[in-house]
């Protein structure tokens, strides 16, 4: 869906520039970039199989005591999001070694 931007009058700007002063903006304006036209995300699909993890996890503990790290957890990171620590842009997981 496209979203059809309102003409910007003189009365328009006045108030936008008025309501600005308050950390307000009218959502018509910036709608279009709000919501685009198609999804877009750098997130791509992504499997973590346990038993494939676990042995890393179990190495983890071995080089790491719980002493070290106040969580000995690998994050699961979405290949398109290396460096974000997490799997989506709004969801976080882990692996974590409690013994």
């Amino acid at each position: 869906m496209l979203f059809a931007q309102p003409a910007v009058t003189d009365e328009r700007k006045a108030f936008y520039e008025r309501i600005d002063r308050d950390s307000l903006t009218p959502l018509w304006e910036v709608l279009g970039n709000l919501v685009p036209p198609r999804p877009a995300t750098p997130c791509v699909p992504a499997l973590w199989r346990y038993e494939q993890m676990r042995p890393y996890l179990m190495e983890a503990g071995r080089l790491i005591s719980a002493r070290e790290a106040e969580r000995r957890v690998l994050v699961l990171e979405n290949p398109g999001l290396r460096g974000a620590s997490s799997i989506t842009h709004s969801l976080y997981a882990g692996l974590q070694l409690i013994l």
